[in-house]
């Protein structure tokens, strides 16, 4: 069973590295998604906006807006660094890929050591959004309790039609 499992787990490894290799071969325009970011935009800037047009709707106050604008800063600046970090692991890869004999071994502790990264990068937004949140009163809370409600029910949707 062991030997089975270390296959097939090799062979997803292989699958992972070959279509970001390919992803990265193919792609010679800008680093996100072959088009230079999400709907031609950067990425920071696309979330940012996104975040910015949920946040008007809440009609903050001064004080609110203050602690909004010290936290948007904060996460521009850590969607950057990650950005950074994403663009640093896709070149390694490449340049592993490129050789005539890629190491497997090389890659897979790349892919794992940017893998590992995740839980603290996803931990910190969380963070970040919950500093904003503390900042709201009841019904701006209420808001966003709907919003991510909303936002729940078209994900199990989703996830329904999948299983289906």
């Amino acid at each position: 069973m062991g030997k089975k499992r270390a296959l097939i787990l090799g062979l997803a490894l292989v699958g992972a590295i070959v279509v970001a290799g390919m992803g990265l071969a193919g792609c010679q325009k800008g680093p996100m998604f072959c088009g230079g970011g999400f709907h031609g935009k950067e990425f920071p800037k696309h979330v940012l906006e996104k975040i910015d047009a949920e946040v008007e709707a809440l009609n903050l106050s001064e004080a609110q807006m203050a602690r909004y604008e010290e936290i948007r800063t904060k996460v521009q600046n850590e969607l950057v660094e990650v950005g950074n970090q994403r663009k640093a692991f896709f070149e390694k890869v490449k340049g592993e890929m490129d050789q005539e004999n890629p190491d497997l071994n090389t890659l897979s502790v790349l892919v794992k050591s940017h893998l590992e990264k995740f839980p603290t990068r996803a931990g910190m937004f969380i963070d970040d959004f919950m500093a904003f949140y503390e900042v709201l009163d009841d019904n701006q809370k209420a808001v966003i309790t709907t919003h991510l409600k909303d936002k729940f029910k078209k994900f199990e949707a989703f996830k329904a039609l999948m299983s289906s």
